[in-house]
């Protein structure tokens, strides 16, 4: 019996592989060289941190965050971390804010008295313990390193160094802003702030905002005769130049509360007292009052000897 057509067709079975795995891809290699750089700069870290002082430290702090572009409150520790004065709890019960113009040697003695005395009582009511004292003298270290690195980074005020004098002192901070030839604090016979004085008021609010002292501010002269058409004399001139120095600061956040008393002296409390007409005696003088003190009681007096 003879096979048809279709059933003489041979059959073909085509079997058709899997198609094979895809390759490995380099994805794991950049997770691998960015775990191999960020092991290299913490290790890079740890060593910079045993190797710089406390200074270079502060330098390297303030490069990163410029005294005068810090504006706000802040957290805890330091100058630039304390509380600030918006902060509840922060401020000791404040002074009235005085303003006098005295016009005499002897109104002049009344009022270099009246300012001792508040200082005084001042210390009377800020004992601490030691811990506190030596908290409050390492701020004060702070602040006036703070200061100086300013004019280190901070290009616009690199020219203005000598117009500023920051000192340390019994009675707690003292920053001098000082006339200088060519670069004035004020207007000639006027109260109106230079550029150059509103910057080195910021730079000083940036700094002082941060911290809870209360201050005083002082305005100088020097013994050049100024008198107006309206019988102004340097006695107003230097209270009213103390007075727009508050103004400046109040701008930056500096609370009023905190400024316990504004005062003019004319020139009678000259910078150089040798050289009375040097611009450098026109000055404002704002003090950052010691809040901690160590004060020891009184030796009583020794009874009378009777003869």
């Amino acid at each position: 019996m003879s096979l048809t057509e279709e059933e003489e067709r041979p059959l073909f079975i085509k079997k058709i592989p899997p198609p094979p795995p895809p390759a490995h891809g380099g994805a794991w290699k950049v997770a691998y060289a960015d775990f191999v750089t960020a092991m290299m700069a913490f290790f890079l870290l740890l060593w910079l941190l045993n190797a710089t002082t406390m200074d270079q430290k502060l330098g390297i702090s303030n490069y990163f965050e410029p005294t005068g572009a810090i504006m706000g409150s802040s957290g805890s520790g330091g100058v630039f971390g304390g509380v600030s004065m918006t902060d509840p709890g922060v401020e000791a019960t404040p002074g009235q804010t005085q303003e006098k113009t005295v016009g005499s040697d002897s109104q002049t003695e009344n009022e270099l008295k009246n300012q001792t005395k508040q200082v005084d009582e001042h210390e009377q009511v800020k004992s601490a313990t030691p811990t506190e004292i030596k908290r409050e003298q390492e701020e004060f270290e702070n602040a006036e390193r703070a200061i100086k690195q300013a004019f280190f980074e901070l290009p616009q005020l690199a020219a203005l160094e000598d117009s500023m004098i920051v000192e340390i002192t019994d009675a707690g901070l003292q920053i001098q802003l000082l006339d200088q030839a060519g670069t004035p604090l004020f207007q000639p016979g006027s109260s109106q702030l230079t550029q150059q004085a509103q910057k080195l008021l910021l730079m000083t609010a940036n700094i002082v905002e941060r911290m809870p002292n209360e201050m005083t501010i002082s305005g100088h002269t020097d013994a050049e005769s100024f008198k107006s058409s309206n019988g102004r004399t340097n006695w107003e001139l230097s209270l009213e130049r103390a007075n727009a120095a508050r103004r400046e600061l109040l701008k930056h956040d500096v609370s009023e509360k905190r400024i316990e008393s504004i005062v003019g002296f004319a020139d009678k409390v000259p910078l150089l007292a040798n050289d009375p007409t040097n611009p450098q005696n026109r000055r404002i003088s704002i003090v950052l009052l010691r809040e901690k003190r160590d004060i020891k009681p009184k030796t009583p007096p020794q009874p009378p000897r009777v003869l």
